[in-house]
């Protein structure tokens, strides 16, 4: 039997604790970032993005965008559809290399 493998069938390893840091260092520039008084707040609207990724590995980035822009983390912190797309958008590119 001859398995073959396609970009579907790949795994992606993403370890969360390097990830928060690279945000606690990046954050700031993101959409509302200044209304939030430290990454601890922002840092749940990030991690929804990684969420949305790993719970639907094979959605593509527009359905992972509104997935995400559905999110209770996103909706709580008052984004704007474009500024969740925005934030989705930079967190799938890290993603995704």
């Amino acid at each position: 039997m001859t398995y073959q493998s396609n970009d579907n069938d790949r795994a992606t390893l993403i370890d969360i604790d390097r990830e928060r840091e690279y945000w606690r260092q990046h954050y700031e520039r993101m959409p509302r970032a200044s209304q939030h008084r430290s990454f601890e707040l922002y840092w749940p609207a990030l991690s929804s993005a990684y969420d949305v990724y790993l719970n639907h590995p094979h959605t593509d980035e527009d359905t992972g965008s509104a997935l995400y822009a559905n999110s209770q983390a996103v909706r709580s912190r008052g984004l704007t559809l474009e500024e969740a797309r925005a934030v989705y958008a930079e967190v799938w590119q890290r993603i995704k290399g």
